[in-house]
């Protein structure tokens, strides 16, 4: 699925696996602006959110490369073009996103992208609920994605990375794991009320 070229892919499979190789916490950050200005949320109330999102991200943004340089596992184009035996491999093979910056260079596992967006919506659907609906841009594609709910968000990412050929998809699914666990104890532990008070004019 995730070839150059000769993939099942659909138009809209490519398409969406070009639109999100962009900043996972830009995306992210639009997104809660966006239901933020919906809600009414107060000057007080943006300014926790926008902290403990942020927060959220970075520091699973550090758990995931912590695990990529513990586990050093290869990427797909790596693993394809040297096969589990010479019959196996595919020289030749390059993933779709070589269109546009091609595979990272460095480890595989877990997945940044779903590891950082994990947290962005666990921390998002503790503010405001997961079923809430929202649209997304992308600052290297042209177009908007319309979603359900954060959750539906984080499954088409993790598509997105398979689909662009350079992540496997356990990666995704662990790094969604990792990166809700991180924005549970941040959460849990960081910017929380004091004395039961949150409003900024107390």
């Amino acid at each position: 699925m995730g070839a150059f070229s000769g993939s099942p892919r659909s138009d809209d499979q490519s398409e969406l696996a070009l639109f999100w190789n962009g900043n996972t916490a830009l995306f992210w950050n639009r997104i809660a602006s966006q239901v933020a200005a919906q809600r009414s949320l107060t000057l007080s109330e943006n300014a926790h959110l926008f902290a403990l999102l942020n927060v959220s991200m970075a520091d699973a943004g550090i758990a995931c490369w912590d695990g990529k340089y513990r586990y050093v596992f290869w990427r797909p184009i790596t693993a394809i073009r040297a096969g589990i035996s010479s019959a196996d491999a595919d020289p030749t093979w390059t993933p779709w996103l070589d269109i546009q910056t091609g595979t990272p260079p460095f480890p595989e596992y877990p997945s940044g992208h779903s590891t950082v967006s994990g947290a962005a919506a666990f921390i998002l659907a503790a503010a405001f609920g997961d079923n809430t609906p929202f649209t997304v841009t992308s600052d290297v594609r042209p177009g908007t994605r319309a979603f359900p709910s954060f959750s539906d968000a984080v499954a088409e990412i993790a598509d997105a990375r398979v689909l662009g050929g350079i992540h496997f998809r356990t990666a995704c699914v662990r790094g969604n794991v990792l990166g809700r666990a991180v924005a549970d104890y941040v959460s849990s532990h960081a910017m929380r009320e004091l004395d039961g008070e949150r409003d900024g004019d107390h």
